[in-house]
């Protein structure tokens, strides 16, 4: 023991003598009062009151917008128009001279239900499709 600590001890021994504290006197390198520390705390644990569950009536429900609020498709002359954020988003996204970047566009089409809409609405090959401000030939 370092000098001076006993009297550090006698002074936090003597003020949870004044407070009424339990103290405990414990050993990280032993684990002297480690176990006796433990079982206190289970003890008090035990015989806290318990709260009761509450109800509460202020409930904030997030949800995603619809998928096709994010984008739009109209046909002018013959032209497939596609806009909208979500639309923007992918073609930020793709690189048009990457082929794997195409077909990383060609998936997220189908996937966010674009294609599904543009064959809907009639498109065929050959058709020009144009997604946020880039021309494309539609394919299969």
């Amino acid at each position: 023991m370092l000098a001076g600590n006993d009297e550090i001890i006698k002074q936090v021994e003597d003020l949870a003598k004044k407070e009424n504290l339990e103290l405990y006197k414990i050993s990280a390198i032993t684990g002297q009062g480690v176990e006796e520390l433990i079982d206190f705390v289970t003890e008090t644990l035990k015989h806290l009151p318990k709260e009761e569950l509450t109800e509460n009536e202020q409930k904030v429900i997030y949800t995603l917008a619809e998928k096709e609020d994010q984008w739009t498709i109209k046909k002018e002359d013959g032209v497939f128009i596609v806009s909208g954020k979500a639309a923007e988003r992918l073609m930020g996204r793709v690189n048009i001279e990457d082929n794997e970047s195409m077909y990383y566009l060609q998936k997220s089409l189908k996937n966010m239900g674009i294609d599904e809409k543009l064959k809907e609405m009639g498109v065929k090959i050959g058709d020009t499709v144009i997604i946020a401000g880039w021309e494309l030939e539609w394919d299969e």
